[in-house]
């Protein structure tokens, strides 16, 4: 997934960056960050969300 092409605040996926564009500007909401920086955090959370799904809460 494009994780550093994905806003870690809101979720937009900013197709038009290159690779060359190393600061990520949403233009949605406006969240400012390092491209790598921004997808360690998009990588995080999808390992987090995969990891619930895989392993549920005992009640």
């Amino acid at each position: 997934f494009a994780s550093s092409k994905t806003c870690s605040s809101c979720g937009y996926k900013h197709s038009e960056l290159k690779l060359s564009d190393r600061t990520y500007i949403c233009p949605k909401c406006g969240h400012v960050m390092g491209r790598d920086h921004q997808a360690a955090i998009n990588i995080r959370n999808e390992g987090t969300r995969i990891y619930t799904e895989t392993h549920p809460l005992a009640a």
